[in-house]
């Protein structure tokens, strides 16, 4: 029996066609029709990579007759279903890892601004020690974020290169329903950040002009900042939350990129990122152009400035959105 041979009943086994194992391991169509009649062989990562997929040995698929000894073969439901689920977990630990690396990084600002406001209103001496309390509290959150970081993407990295090909996990119902819910959050976090910057504009402006009545005006924009902030960490965490939870849902990409990267594929991957970096060049300049027009037809320079920050994480969303559809 040759590997050609067991390769065709392992894949008639498992119902998949050429097409879909051709996808899950990174080549053309044709290279797995040309395995199974015999004119060509994988290489020895795609072969290790087979093995995997199927849950058979290397010795097993190249030297036995795997369809005279069915009893034999440990059945590829089960660490099928084992890997997906082991799949899920990883994904969901690391996309809340990652997203409360995310908020603590912007949380951490909000308190500096938070404390940095108090001192506004303290005697010199409480208010140097709340000011440098601000300082530490940035860099203890940040530190708390690159921790969470680096660990959580070593270990979903580690998992990655066991895992390099998954089987399909959910159905496409499931994958539907996931999609309807992905959309509805994207959307519901894209109004709450511009609901969140018309409070911030709004608030602002109005302490400017002495409509709101303050005992320290720095103080007072510097808590309406705080605030916006805060909001902002949880909206820019929940983006990323959902970004890294779409993973799970698309195991055919997840499966490319765990095999080797074909010129065509390579060549997606760039088209790709010039289209991204020019929707961030378009963001930029479109809020350049709201600033300026912010600053001389309605004098609001000072809260103006916030679209730059604002244009820098809608940037860093859709350059999220194309890494998970990498």
């Amino acid at each position: 029996m040759s590997f050609s041979e067991n390769l065709y009943y392992l894949r008639k086994r498992d119902k998949i066609t050429q097409e879909e194992l051709a996808d899950r391991l990174g080549v053309t169509r044709q290279s797995v029709s040309k395995w199974e009649t015999g004119e060509a062989s994988p290489e020895t990562d795609k072969l290790i990579l087979i093995c995997d997929l199927f849950g058979v040995s290397l010795d097993d698929i190249v030297r036995k007759d795997l369809t005279a000894e069915p009893k034999q073969i440990v059945p590829a439901e089960a660490p099928a279903r084992e890997c997906g689920q082991e799949f899920i977990a990883k994904t969901n630990k690391f996309s809340i890892w990652i997203a409360l690396g995310v908020f603590l990084i912007l949380f951490g600002v909000s308190v500096c601004v938070l404390l940095g406001a108090i001192s506004e209103l303290l005697v010199d001496t409480a208010s140097d020690l709340t000011a440098i309390m601000g300082g530490v509290a940035v860099v203890l959150f940040v530190a708390v974020a690159v921790f969470l970081f680096i660990f959580s993407g070593m270990e979903y990295d580690r998992f990655r290169k066991e895992h390099p090909v998954m089987p399909k996990v959910y159905d496409d119902a499931e994958c539907k329903a996931f999609g309807k819910k992905f959309a509805i959050a994207i959307a519901c976090l894209s109004s709450a950040i511009l609901l969140d910057v018309v409070f911030l504009i709004v608030f602002t402006s109005l302490i400017d002009v002495g409509t709101i009545a303050t005992v320290n005006e720095n103080a007072a924009q510097c808590f309406v900042v705080a605030a916006f902030l805060c909001v902002l960490a949880f909206i820019v965490g929940g983006y990323v939350y959902f970004g890294i939870q779409h993973t799970k849902y698309n195991i055919e990409e997840y499966n490319k990129l765990g095999g080797a990267k074909s010129e065509e594929d390579a060549e997606h991957r760039a088209k790709r990122k010039k289209f991204c970096d020019a929707i961030c060049g378009t963001i930029m300049l479109a809020a350049t152009g709201i600033y300026l027009l912010m600053g001389f037809v309605w004098n609001l320079w000072h809260p103006g400035w916030v679209i730059f920050p604002v244009g820098g994480i809608l940037c860093a969303i859709v350059n999220t959105i194309a890494g998970i559809k990498k």
